[in-house]
């Protein structure tokens, strides 16, 4: 099984990221999701950030929806953020923390859900920790990438027979010295598996990226490293032709190059007829939205979500450059 980021799944879920260790939680969205933006005002604003993965188990596509909510008393949003979850991920430095973050689970989602508890500690066999999780049908968890797959697996297998017996909660343990480390190192394996599936992805899709090239020849838009790049008065484009990503990196001020940066990514989304009866879905939702860029054609929505990412409050637009 892998984690990989993938337009179609066949199951989804929402997890919920929780904790007082705001740095840490942020750290794993970003490990678990490639979500940057640590400069994000969301959580500051509405008290939660957003991040997606998928993990890929036998021949299904199991996407994560992950919550990462600033848990503290000024968010009073909690039982609409915990609605309808189905995992957590609980990051924690002591049992009183476990306890109370449990409490507004039983209380928010109305049901027993899977957790993968984060314990970070230089000491994981505490013996009152221990008693505290003896109540669950705990598993012990490795590492980072095993953690979040058992909580896909998991949620799955409670999904497909509400009467199967499984884990209730994974344990992972850490020690302090250890987080920013063990954060690279996830983050390094979630990059290792996506270009894997990239690689398959350019085998499984031959034929179809070799038209793609050819109607971008055609555009004047010619393609390197499976990427083809649009560049505006206010931002740089790189669009991804074997799963359509964009991602948007703005034309920021020199100062700002400093300490910052900023990488953002669309999601466009739009029917279309197509080109040509030989382009097949995928293909033509990547031409449209290369087109769409191309020709200033785009929806309101995603307007606005190039306006967000453009926000700095040291940003100054620049003319294109060569």
């Amino acid at each position: 099984m892998a984690v990989r980021q993938n337009l179609h799944y066949d199951f989804l879920f929402k997890v919920i990221l929780v904790g007082e260790e705001e740095q840490i939680k942020t750290g794993l969205l970003w490990a678990f999701t490639g979500n940057c933006d640590m400069n994000s005002d969301y959580k500051r604003t509405i008290g939660v950030n957003f991040g997606i993965t998928s993990i890929c188990s036998n021949e299904s596509v199991i996407k994560l929806q992950i919550w990462d909510i600033l848990c503290n008393s000024r968010v009073k949003y909690l039982p609409l953020y915990f609605k309808g979850a189905s995992g957590c991920i609980m990051v924690i430095r002591n049992i009183q923390e476990a306890k109370a973050y449990l409490e507004e689970i039983e209380n928010c989602c109305n049901k027993l859900i899977p957790i993968l508890f984060v314990y970070i500690n230089d000491e994981p066999n505490i013996p009152q920790l221990n008693e505290f999780l003896s109540k669950f049908n705990i598993e012990t968890i490795t590492n980072g990438v095993q953690g979040i797959e058992w909580l896909a697996e998991v949620m799955l297998t409670s999904r497909r027979n509400t009467e199967a017996r499984f884990p209730l909660a994974g344990l992972y343990s850490i020690g302090n010295a250890e987080i920013q480390e063990v954060l690279e190192t996830l983050h390094q394996s979630q990059q290792q598996v996506e270009q894997k599936r990239l690689e398959t992805t350019r085998i499984q899709r031959a034929m179809q990226i070799e038209l793609l090239e050819g109607y971008l020849d055609d555009l004047g838009l010619p393609v390197e490293q499976d990427s083809v790049q649009i560049l505006s008065s206010e931002a740089l484009f790189i669009i991804n032709i074997l799963d359509g990503n964009v991602s948007v990196y703005p034309l920021i001020c020199e100062q700002c190059q400093k300490y910052c940066k900023k990488l953002g990514h669309l999601c466009i989304v739009k029917d279309s007829e197509g080109w040509s009866g030989e382009l097949d879905s995928e293909s033509l939702l990547i031409l449209s939205k290369i087109y769409a860029l191309l020709n200033n054609q785009l929806p309101s929505s995603i307007v606005n979500q190039i306006k967000t990412i453009l926000q700095c409050p040291n940003y100054q637009a620049s003319s294109p450059r060569n």
